[in-house]
């Protein structure tokens, strides 16, 4: 509460400016101002319009930001002819934006682009020039940013980038040159970060943990990076078997660690299994979730936590036999699904109905993110769409 909670502080009057007592207010959360998301990669990608319907209503029901693909190979399979609209061949876990966006724009969800430049999925069809490969890799950037730099404000740049397959022919330098040309190319307030896959969590030796040295060496370059990009995927850390840094007070001291760049944290992609297959697994796959949000939600860095796959069945490669959905093939809800809904929508979610009685103004204390307000008095009514920011003013006048 002390990290995401706030007051709004509301002076009742009337038309004259003199103040007025005994208002009912009513104050109903509309949505947090935390990030909560998942990928959107199977948006009308099942068999029946019924399932689809139902991923959907699934989808819209917990998360406020939804992960859009950019995955360069799968939206430009051949040179030049680039996949953005929405009645392009369909591409199995690959979306076209367009189609993303429609959902967003539609829900209120916030969109998030994933992934503009990514070592392991790049075009067959690039050349064996580093030089050439900078020039197309440019080319995409600004293709992108037109079509979608008003529309989506946050960018995975980056994933990944401690992984690399020598052979893939990359720009020269190629992380700092992305992030560079991406702070170039995108609108300034575009919030751009580099994603890591589980090195943090793997290789955390403090100061000198590979990944924080990297992110150091970016800043001390001057290279622009808006947020620290995490991943926690679990099922890949000593193949799901017990592994000390993920102990509490290790992710604690992780936090504190990166904290050093004063940059905002955002978990890029989250996968937690739910073994062994049944009951007993989906049990421990909510009770994980439910420690690791509330964690999470604690840190005052934190803005964003984006789950990964919604549903088993629908992951990467090897990703489906960790069972790591929050629903069954069938979308029917697991455990976690529950687990994460009741967390966002009921336990950090604010709903308040008082009545100021014998004082003019009121103060109500709630999560950080958009409110309907409703207040009656002497017959009256006003509604108002209110926003409860941290570090903002949120004091109102309501005037009957």
């Amino acid at each position: 509460k002390l990290n995401r909670m706030g007051f709004a502080k509301f002076s009742f009057k009337d038309e004259n400016g003199k103040p007025v007592k005994n208002v009912e207010v009513s104050f109903e959360q509309t949505k947090h101002e935390f990030l909560f998301g998942c990928n959107l990669f199977m948006i009308n990608g099942f068999k029946t319009t019924e399932e689809n319907k139902r991923y959907e209503e699934l989808f819209k029901s917990v998360f406020n930001m939804a992960v859009v693909p950019f995955f360069w190979a799968d939206m430009e399979p051949e040179q030049g002819k680039v996949r953005f609209e929405k009645d392009c061949p369909p591409v199995y876990r690959r979306p076209t934006p367009d189609l993303c966006l429609e959902f967003c724009k539609k829900n209120d969800i916030t969109p998030k682009g994933h992934i503009l430049i990514w070592n392991q999925i790049i075009p067959t069809w690039l050349p064996d020039s580093r030089a050439e490969v900078k020039q197309l890799m440019i080319k995409r950037f600004e293709e992108i940013a037109a079509r979608y730099g008003k529309d989506i404000k946050y960018w995975d740049v980056i994933d990944e980038a401690l992984y690399r397959d020598p052979e893939t022919i990359l720009p020269t330098d190629y992380v700092y040159t992305s992030m560079q040309e991406a702070a170039r190319i995108f609108p300034s307030d575009s919030k751009l970060d580099i994603g890591d896959a589980q090195d943090m969590w793997k290789n955390f030796h403090l100061e000198d943990s590979p990944y924080y040295q990297m992110l150091k060496i970016l800043q001390l370059r001057n290279a622009r990076f808006d947020a620290v990009g995490m991943s926690y995927q679990t099922q890949f850390l000593n193949n799901c078997q017990y592994n000390k840094n993920l102990e509490p007070l290790n992710q604690f001291r992780l936090m504190d660690q990166y904290s050093d760049f004063q940059k905002p944290f955002q978990f890029t992609q989250v996968t937690i299994p739910g073994l062994p297959a049944g009951a007993e697994g989906e049990k421990n796959q909510a009770q994980a979730l439910r420690n690791f949000y509330r964690l999470m939600f604690s840190i005052p860095n934190m803005e964003m936590i984006n789950w990964w796959n919604l549903a088993d069945g629908t992951g990467y490669l090897d990703e489906n036999k960790y069972l790591p959905g929050l629903v069954r093939e069938d979308l029917s809800p697991k455990p976690a699904f529950e687990t994460l809904y009741n967390l966002i929508k009921k336990e950090w979610w604010t709903n308040v109905k008082t009545n100021s009685g014998l004082e003019s103004e009121i103060k109500i204390q709630g999560f950080y993110g958009n409110y309907k307000l409703t207040a009656k008095y002497n017959g009256k009514t006003i509604e108002k769409n209110i926003r409860l920011i941290k570090n903002g003013n949120n004091k109102f006048d309501i005037k009957f």
